[in-house]
C-alpha cells in the first residue's frame, strides 16, 4: 500500500520553532510499515510542507495528533476524508478523545500503536475484518462507532525488538542539522500535568546499550538529542551507554531532558554525583532540559514532582560545575501559584543561573489527572490549538485567567530582557577571550555578515554550515559555546514579541480581558 504519515505543526509561533526535530513515532511506524513491503512517505511540518497532492494519491494517510495539533490534523483529515481517503489518527489526544477524533477520520489508533497501525494497515490490504484489532477505534459499514480492547503495552523484549525510526522517510529529513534519537518510553514518576504515564506508563522499557550505539553510529550527526522524556531513568544503564559512547568514539554534541536530581548519587544520598557528571561532559553533553515545574516545595509537591528545592539548587550548580548548561522548564498557574508567582520564578532562575529559561502555564490535557481534576469547572477555552502551554485555558485558583497571562508575559520578557542578554554576552566573550581570538580566522571572518543574516532571519539551518566551512570543530565548538547562551536569548526575546504580535494570541487576550 501506499501511505502518507503526516505530523502537523502547531498553530502559531512558539518555543519549539527553533529546533527542526521530527517526534519519532512516525518514523517508527514508517520502518515497521516499509520493513512489511508497504511504500512510505512521511511529511513533518516544521521540516517540509504537506504534499497534498501525494497524500490524496495514497491508499491510507495516517495523521500524528498532540492536544494543541488536533485541529489542524482534523482539517486536514476532513480534506482527505471528502476525497474519499482513508484516515487514521493518532498519538496522545486522540488516545484519550477516540469518539472526537472519529467525527473527522474512520480509525483511531489508540496508546502505543506501533503494531496497531501495522495491523491496520495489513487488514485493510487483506480485507479482512478490524472486530479483533486490539488498541483500535473505529466506525463500521453501519456508522457505528466501536472501540476495540486495549492492546497491551509493549513489553521490554517487544521493545528491543523495534526497528530504529527512519529518518530518511521524512521529506526536508536533511534540514536537521540535530538528530532526534530515543532510548526508552515510559517514566517511573507521575507529575499530574504530564500525559507521558498515560500514554506510556510508568513501566520503562529501553534498548540494548548496543543497539543505541548502533544507531547513533549509522545517524553520522555532530548534535543528538535524546528524545527521551527522561534520559536518565536507571543512572548506572545511562552510564553503561555513555561509556560505551566514549570507548567507541561516538560522541556528538548531545542534549536530553533530564530530572535534576540526574545531578545527585540518588535521592536518599543527594550530594553531587561527580563521577557522573564527569561522564555525561565527556561524552559530549553540552545542555541538560530540566524540568524544575515550582520553585516552592509546596508547588512541587503539589504536582507530585518528589524533589525539593534544595536539591534542585545542588543540581544546578553540579550541572555548571562541568560546563553542562540548564535549559530550565517552569510552570505557572499551579494551585499554590498567585499573581507574584511568576516573577518569584524569575528570580529563583537568575539567582542560581540558568542558562534558558521555559516558563509554560499549566495545561489541562485529556489524558492527566490534572484533566480529571479541572476539566468539568475550570476551563475557560474549548480550542484545541490553545492547549500549548503558551495561552491560559483554565481558570488558575488564585488569581484571574488575564493575570496569569500577563504574569507569564511579564517574567519571560524580564528574563530575556536586553540588559540580559548584553551581560550573557560580555560574560561569554571574557570567559573564552582566548579561544575567540584564535578562532578570529580569515575564512571565518569573510562569513560573518552571511553568519549575522542568517541569525538576524532565525535561518538557524545556515549558521551550522557556515561555521563548519570556516572553522575546524575544536575552535567551532569553543566558539559555539561562547555565543550559545546569548544567541538562545536573543531568538527567545524575539520569539516572545512574534507571539504577543501574532493574530491568535491578541484573539486570546481579548477573550482574557472578557472574563469576569
Amino acid at each position: 500500500m501506499r501511505i502518507c504519515l503526516v505530523e502537523p505543526r502547531p498553530a502559531g509561533h512558539n518555543v519549539y520553532d527553533l529546533a527542526l526535530l521530527p517526534r519519532l513515532g512516525l518514523p517508527l511506524i514508517g520502518a515497521m510499515l516499509a520493513q512489511a513491503g508497504h511504500e512510505v512517505r512521511i511529511y513533518c511540518e516544521v521540516l517540509a510542507p504537506v504534499d497534498l497532492e501525494e497524500c490524496l494519491r495514497a491508499d491510507l494517510v495516517g495523521i500524528s495528533t498532540t492536544t494543541a495539533t488536533s485541529p489542524a490534523a482534523y482539517r486536514l483529515a476532513d480534506v482527505l476524508a471528502d476525497a474519499g481517503v482513508p484516515v487514521v489518527l493518532g498519538g496522545t489526544h486522540v488516545s484519550f478523545m477516540p469518539d472526537e477524533a472519529l467525527r473527522h477520520a474512520p480509525f483511531v489508533v489508540r496508546g502505543e500503536g506501533e503494531q496497531t497501525m501495522l495491523d491496520l494497515v495489513n487488514s485493510l490490504r487483506d480485507g479482512r475484518a478490524l472486530e479483533g484489532l486490539r488498541g483500535l477505534s473505529f466506525r463500521a459499514p453501519s456508522g457505528e462507532i466501536r472501540h476495540n480492547a486495549p492492546r497491551s503495552r509493549c513489553n521490554q523484549g517487544g521493545f528491543e525488538e523495534l526497528p530504529a525510526p527512519d529518518l530518511s522517510l521524512i521529506e526536508g529529513n536533511e534540514r536537521m542539522t540535530t538528530k532526534p534519537l530515543m532510548t526508552q518510553w515510559g517514566c517511573p514518576f507521575d507529575c499530574e500535568f504530564c500525559s507521558v504515564t498515560a500514554m506510556f506508563s510508568r513501566s520503562v522499557r529501553h534498548r540494548r546499550a548496543d543497539q543505541v550505539l548502533s544507531e547513533l553510529e549509522s545517524l553520522g550527526a555532530k548534535r543528538v538529542f535524546f528524545h527521551d522524556d527522561n534520559f536518565v531513568v536507571n543512572k548506572a544503564r545511562t552510564a553503561q551507554l555513555l561509556e560505551g559512547m566514549l570507548a567507541a568514539g561516538l560522541t556528538p554534541d548531545w542534549f536530553a531532558q533530564v530530572r535534576a536530581d540526574a545531578a545527585l548519587r540518588s535521592l536518599s544520598q543527594p550530594e553531587v554525583d561527580h563521577d557522573f557528571l564527569s561522564l555525561m561532559a565527556t561524552s559530549g553533553c553540552r545542555i541538560v532540559m530540566i524540568g524544575v515545574e515550582a520553585v516552592t516545595d509546596q508547588g512541587l509537591a503539589e504536582i507530585g514532582k518528589r524533589q525539593s528545592v534544595v536539591k534542585v539548587e545542588r543540581a544546578i550548580a553540579g550541572f555548571h560545575e562541568h560546563g553542562i548548561a540548564v535549559h530550565g522548564m517552569f510552570v505557572a498557574g499551579l494551585d499554590t501559584d498567585t499573581a507574584a508567582s511568576a516573577d518569584q520564578t524569575v528570580a529563583f532562575a537568575r539567582r542560581v543561573g540558568i542558562d534558558t529559561f521555559q516558563l509554560m502555564v499549566e495545561t489541562p490535557l485529556p489524558g492527566t489527572r490534572l484533566w480529571d481534576r479541572v476539566a468539568q469547572d475550570r476551563l475557560i477555552s474549548d480550542d484545541w490549538s490553545l492547549f500549548d502551554g503558551h495561552h491560559v485555558v483554565m481558570r488558575p485558583a488564585q488569581m484571574t485567567p488575564l493575570e496569569l497571562q500577563l504574569s507569564v508575559l511579564k517574567a519571560m520578557r524580564r528574563f530575556y530582557s536586553w540588559p540580559s542578554i548584553i551581560r550573557s554576552g560580555l560574560v561569554s566573550t571574557m570567559r573564552h577571550l582566548p579561544d575567540l581570538t584564535s578562532a578570529a580566522r580569515p575564512a571565518l571572518l569573510a562569513r560573518l555578515p552571511a553568519l549575522a543574516r542568517a541569525a538576524w532571519a532565525r535561518r538557524w539551518d545556515e549558521v551550522t554550515p557556515l561555521l563548519e566551512s570556516s572553522l575546524p570543530r575544536r575552535p567551532r565548538v569553543r566558539l559555539t559555546s561562547a555565543f550559545w547562551v546569548p544567541a538562545l536569548r536573543f531568538y527567545a526575546r524575539r520569539q516572545l514579541a512574534a507571539w504577543w504580535e501574532q493574530a491568535q494570541s491578541q484573539d486570546h487576550m481579548a477573550l482574557l480581558r472578557s472574563l469576569p
